[in-house]
């Protein structure tokens, strides 16, 4: 127990160092805020599958955008799919703004929202192509934040930082918390540290010329991580991938406990398939279950040559402090709201049970997206289950 308490010890200690640099990177990252630029036509595709919590309202942010010219293109898979008449409501009560409501996908892959979108840009009229999930909400300037970084022309695509919103369920805040903190962390950290692209496909602002010369969106209709994927493909073509400092919401809806352990393994699987080497260094980036394991061993009466059980104790405590400040600062800078001590119990029970979603992610071979099963292979390649 000695060995393992030394080890802890060590791993809190560059788990922490870690904690700090990427909330250092969040920080640089909220700190861009121009939005002044060019306002090219933009058209908006809102790939909908099923009525997502504050469905109406979330699109409505979209409708309600102080821009110049730009379009809405909505549409489902099912034409009985009940998102369908959310998305006729909002073209009557918002009739200044081009909506256009579309139905049925020709299949082309096994992701179902790629094969969505491919149906979708048929109906596009911009060249420039901004792709939301159903369950973004977004304020007025948000196509102006997103349009403000092809100042730059060498940038090809442009993606957000995203956080978690509403949702009063135990699966929902943990989620949230989940969002606002490692997610961000991560895509910031990324992003300013090693200037990899680490997009997530609830906010990408892309030309849809561009895309068509790297293959266009068929060519990601077979990978999981299809958002992921085209943040490479672009900076391989040597474009540059924007991060934008704007915010975007991604609205919990009711999610159980199982929900939350369902989601966060498949995105666990994907990263696991796309970056195997980052993937197992993960748990570093996540001190408080070594802060716990650390306490445990002392508690049991562990022993270590490299300080008193007192300095150990005072380690692991200040270091628990340390995380919880951290964490309420990178929430405050990406939510806006401060992480209260009512939330507590939430917080420790989600950094500890990642620890194991992260060890289901590294081993598991198949995923269940939207009730069908597949398998994930290298680069989050989806096969047939059987």
């Amino acid at each position: 127990m000695d060995a393992v308490l030394f080890a802890t010890a060590m791993a809190a200690a560059v788990s922490l160092l870690l904690t700090l640099v990427t909330d250092l990177s969040v920080l640089r990252v909220s700190r861009r805020r121009d939005y002044t630029g060019p306002t090219p036509g933009i058209s908006v595709l809102k790939p909908l599958k099923g009525i997502d919590h504050g469905l109406y309202d979330n699109l409505a942010s979209l409708a309600a955008q102080d821009y110049p010219e730009f379009e809405l293109v909505l549409g489902a898979e099912d034409p009985g799919d009940p998102a369908l008449k959310v998305a006729q409501q909002l073209r009557r009560e918002f009739p200044a703004v081009r909506i256009k409501v579309v139905s049925g996908v020709l299949t082309s892959g096994l992701n179902p929202k790629v094969n969505n979108l491919i149906s979708l840009e048929s109906y596009a009229k911009y060249d420039h192509m901004l792709i939301s999930d159903s369950n973004v909400r977004v304020g007025p300037d948000y196509l102006r934040a997103m349009a403000s970084e092809l100042r730059d022309p060498k940038v090809g695509l442009v993606s957000s930082v995203l956080c978690g919103a509403r949702g009063e369920s135990f699966g929902a805040k943990l989620d949230n918390l989940h969002l606002n903190n490692f997610i961000s962390r991560a895509v910031c950290g990324a992003d300013v540290l090693v200037a990899h692209p680490c997009v997530i496909g609830k906010s990408m602002l892309l030309r849809l010329s561009q895309l068509k010369e790297l293959g266009g969106l068929a060519s990601v209709c077979n990978v999981l991580a299809e958002d992921y994927v085209l943040g490479q493909k672009y900076q391989r073509a040597g474009f540059k991938v924007a991060l934008s400092s704007y915010v975007v919401e991604a609205i919990s809806g009711p999610r159980s406990l199982k929900d939350f352990c369902a989601r966060h393994v498949r995105w666990g699987q994907m990263r696991r398939r796309i970056a195997p080497a980052l993937y197992f260094a993960e748990p570093l980036f996540s001190p408080l279950p070594f802060i716990v394991l650390g306490l445990l061993c002392l508690t049991f009466g562990a022993q270590s040559g490299i300080a008193s059980r007192m300095a150990l104790l005072e380690f692991f405590g200040l270091g628990l402090v340390f995380k919880w400040l951290s964490d309420a600062h990178v929430m405050w800078r990406v939510r806006g709201e401060r992480l209260h001590l009512a939330e507590l119990p939430c917080w420790l029970c989600k950094d500890l049970m990642l620890l194991g979603i992260w060890g289901l992610g590294a081993v598991k071979r198949t995923v269940v997206w939207r009730g069908t099963v597949m398998r994930i292979g290298p680069g989050s390649e989806l096969f047939p289950s059987t």
